[in-house]
């Protein structure tokens, strides 16, 4: 089973197959900085528009299957807090 952002959800994409960090940090909770940080690694594949990144879908999509896949469960997001529910994890 794979890792698919549902496409009804993605009120953050920018460009046709793009996400802001803000957007997909909310579709799969990762910090914002970790997200940019693996986008400065090259471990994410995105462009930068000026000071703003965008992460190409498919490569957080290919990121995301192959942590699934990965024994080490400390590896991937590890919860989106929901409003109102500080510090709580879903």
């Amino acid at each position: 089973m794979g890792f698919c952002v549902p496409q009804d959800r993605l009120t953050g994409v920018v460009l046709e197959k793009h996400l802001s960090v803000a957007a997909a940090a909310e579709h799969v909770g990762y910090n914002e900085q970790y997200l940019r940080r693996l986008l400065r690694a090259g471990r994410l594949e995105g462009t930068k528009v000026g000071q703003v990144w965008l992460i190409r879908l498919s490569s957080l999509e290919e990121h995301l299957r192959n942590g699934q896949a990965v024994q080490d469960r400390r590896f991937g997001p590890q919860g989106i807090v929901t409003q109102g529910e500080k510090g709580v994890t879903t």
